[in-house]
């Protein structure tokens, strides 16, 4: 499609075996992809495949996703770029999680990267939308093909892709404060026409969670919850507080001049496309600073695979460790665990097997008390140590603890009701 360019792209590519649709004058990205998609259907097209022109996908990722739109036959598929947060332009990061956020409240699914263009669409589909209904032609189009495919009952699925940005590249033509809040302003209308759409809200974010939640904690982690909040609301947040606190004193006092044990254990951290982010290098460079005290430890990571990458935390820490001179030989993997519980739990069997009475626990400072109880509820003799150098304060910090105290404010909440029940299969499970 040629949207009404004056560069002479029509010229250079006449000599190639595609078929040029142009447009006389410049009509917007959401018209030009509605002729196209016509033109395709047309020529008996089975499927749709869009991407843009300014070199941010990777026309090797095609047979991707065909062979995803094969496992999920009548879904449209996105090329999900999130997963890639450092290669994002940060108002672009947002604009796009501030756009998915009510785009997935009015499809009523939750949709990682609403913003993409590089996507397949059945044929189905596009045979039982009429441009005509769609509210606009620009970049608001993409949004809203996406809620109204999903009322004719058509979902999407996720493909993991490259964020790619070239620095040499032209500028983009959405602007994000423009185009988001014209975003914005059709999903409001959307919702306005059906009432707000409650049960959209609650599909697109309450029941996914609860669903990711049982899955990794089961019904009973679940009623905890439940009376973990009813406990901070009761207290007024006093309890919530206090631990805060506790969380904000540990994190600021701990150490990281330790006395080096046979075991140094590395809780593994959130890979971003499939390496390790700045605090989980943070833990391995003091873990590596450690081993070289005494050659003689080991060193254990804790983490699996958490994201879409292909690879677990524990295997990118290896590989990581090894750069900074630790020998292979050294460095010991625990990669089935999905949170640190399950880390520390997983960790006290391999432990016991290597017969090792006490331990080095190294973790970022917000997550020392959190990690440190948890090693303690489950028998495990250890000494904290902080990853960071020193300890730094701000909002994003003061966010992280908040988070850390939540969590702990959850664990002791479950602990207190499950010894006064005694419920064993719960005190089995955190101790």
């Amino acid at each position: 499609m040629d949207d009404g360019s004056s560069d002479g792209t029509g010229l250079m590519i006449a000599d190639l075996p595609v078929h040029l649709l142009r447009n006389a004058v410049n009509v917007g990205k959401g018209a030009s992809l509605w002729r196209g998609m016509q033109q395709a259907l047309t020529e008996g097209a089975q499927t749709v495949i869009t991407l843009d022109a300014d070199g941010q996908h990777r026309p090797d990722d095609l047979p991707r996703f065909l062979e995803q739109a094969r496992c999920h036959p009548g879904h449209i598929i996105i090329g999900s770029r999130l997963a890639h947060k450092s290669a994002f332009p940060r108002k672009r990061y947002y604009a796009n999680k501030f756009a998915g956020f009510w785009i997935s409240w009015a499809a009523g699914y939750p949709i990682p990267d609403s913003q993409s263009g590089f996507r397949l669409y059945p044929s189905e589909l596009l045979r039982r939308l009429d441009m005509r209904h769609f509210a606009s032609r620009g970049f608001v189009f993409e949004s809203e093909i996406l809620i109204e495919a999903a009322r004719c009952g058509f979902q999407s699925v996720p493909l993991p892709i490259a964020a790619i940005y070239q620095p040499n590249a032209r500028g983009s033509h959405f602007r994000p404060f423009r185009d988001i809040t014209r975003i914005t302003r059709m999903v409001t209308w959307k919702l306005v026409s059906r009432g707000f759409y409650p049960q959209g809200i609650v599909k697109a974010f309450l029941l996914p969670r609860i669903k990711t939640f049982k899955g990794k904690i089961g019904m009973d982690g679940l009623s905890m919850l439940a009376l973990s909040n009813l406990m901070i609301v009761s207290t007024g947040c006093i309890s919530l507080l206090w631990l805060l606190r506790h969380v904000s004193t540990v994190a600021r006092i701990t150490a990281t001049d330790v006395k080096v044990q046979d075991i140094i254990l590395v809780l593994g951290s959130r890979l971003i496309a499939g390496s390790p982010t700045q605090t989980y290098r943070e833990r391995l460079q003091r873990a590596a600073a450690l081993f070289r005290r005494n050659p003689q430890s080991r060193i254990l990571i804790l983490g699996g695979q958490t994201d879409d990458s292909g690879i677990s935390e524990a295997q990118a820490g290896r590989t990581f460790l090894r750069g900074l001179g630790v020998s292979e030989a050294s460095i010991l993997v625990e990669d089935s665990s999905r949170h640190t519980l399950e880390n520390l739990r997983n960790a006290r069997v391999l432990l016991e097997k290597l017969d090792c009475s006490k331990a080095v626990l190294v973790t970022s400072r917000h997550h020392l008390t959190r990690a440190s109880i948890f090693a303690s509820g489950l028998g495990i003799e250890h000494i904290s140590c902080a990853a960071e150098d020193t300890w730094s304060t701000g909002f994003r910090t003061f966010l992280h603890l908040l988070r850390e105290a939540y969590y702990l404010h959850w664990y002791h909440t479950g602990r207190i009701w499950s010894t006064l029940t005694k419920n064993k299969k719960m005190l089995n499970r955190i101790t």
